[in-house]
């Protein structure tokens, strides 16, 4: 049996502005196996950089609360410990590729000393040469010439700036690697290579992997599992085949594909999901996707919908219930948790 590495049961996150609540997260389940890469799939607005910075404990200060669930890494509830244990694991043992390389690095520094300083943290507290050892070994690692250390952000090219940044995440050999849409700042060469290398370094170094992105070639070619996110929620999660081959999805998961350019087809318009992410602020009642479901039913309307267990993967939506499976573990008659 795999081992779990990280469990989120239940999440809940919301953002308390002077004007508004924003239901950011709205409960939650999520779980990466040793090794294993995730890739956490929906459009802006869905909760998936929210849900990432509430496992490193960054949301905004004031603004931003867990406001249920857990957070179980190494079987430690994230959500529970002190401000300094969380500093301890930060960089060590959880580290995070942010969006934009371009705002990542400080400008006034050298990106050898932006690398040096996670390591005199966490690894080589007063070893100056086995921390320089250390940079040079990081930077040859994602394909920079070890004598570039000493040169500022400004010097590099867009997509050395995202290896720099890729480099300080790994350089303690991080047990899980949460990377928010790595690529999106990038050309698709420079894609292709970076998404290349971090399969390479997650391979050579056993991490896994939280991989953040709207690009589902990008799932297919990276992730071993998808988690499909929409309004807060996860409505739809499984293995990569299971989503990409599959014979049952959630309406949303069909429209995110029906998005996909066809090449085989000639078309003048692409066919997009109709209608717009929900506010926030003023979630629909019910199932969050029926102002936009094509096959909205009128309990979509009321009732929340279960998660059901269809052919090996879970879809959230009112469609399937007729046909939920009992889960593997629950043969023993006990019945499917919504």
């Amino acid at each position: 049996m795999e081992e779990k590495l990280l469990e989120i049961k239940d999440l809940y996150v919301e953002y308390l502005t002077d004007d508004a609540r924003v239901f950011a997260v709205n409960g939650v389940n999520l779980s990466v196996n040793k090794g294993e890469t995730l890739g956490l799939v929906g459009e802006t607005g869905a909760g998936k950089t929210t849900t990432a910075l509430s496992i490193l404990r960054l949301l905004p200060e004031r603004v931003g609360k867990i406001k249920g669930g857990s957070i179980l890494f190494e079987g430690q509830d994230l959500t529970k410990v002190s401000e300094a244990q969380m500093r301890t694991l930060r960089g060590e043992k959880i580290s995070m590729i942010f969006q934009d390389p371009m705002t990542s690095l400080n400008p006034v520094h050298t990106v050898g000393e932006q690398i040096a300083e996670v390591l005199r943290l966490h690894k080589y507290h007063h070893d100056k040469k086995a921390v320089e050892d250390r940079v040079d070994e990081i930077l040859k690692m994602v394909g920079l010439p070890p004598e570039r250390k000493h040169e500022y952000p400004h010097q590099f090219s867009g997509g050395m700036k995202q290896r720099i940044v890729i480099a300080i995440a790994l350089a303690c050999e991080p047990s899980l690697l949460l990377a928010d849409e790595p690529t999106t700042a990038l050309d698709v060469t420079i894609q292709a290579q970076v998404l290349a290398m971090m399969k390479e370094l997650k391979d050579k170094l056993n991490t896994s992997m939280i991989l953040i992105t709207h690009d589902l070639g990008v799932v297919a070619e990276t992730c071993d599992r998808v988690a499909i996110m929409y309004a807060g929620e996860v409505i739809e999660s499984g293995t990569v085949e299971q989503i990409f081959e599959g014979e049952h999805h959630h309406p949303y998961t069909v429209g995110l594909f029906d998005s996909i350019p066809d090449l085989t087809k000639k078309t003048r318009r692409l066919n997009p999901i109709d209608g717009l992410m929900p506010d926030p602020t003023d979630l629909p009642s019910g199932c969050k996707f029926h102002t936009r479901c094509p096959k909205c039913m009128e309990i979509c309307k009321s009732d929340i919908p279960p998660v059901n267990w269809i052919e090996g993967h879970d879809i959230k939506c009112h469609l399937y219930t007729e046909m939920s499976e009992a889960r593997p573990e629950e043969t023993d008659g006990s019945e499917v948790q919504a």
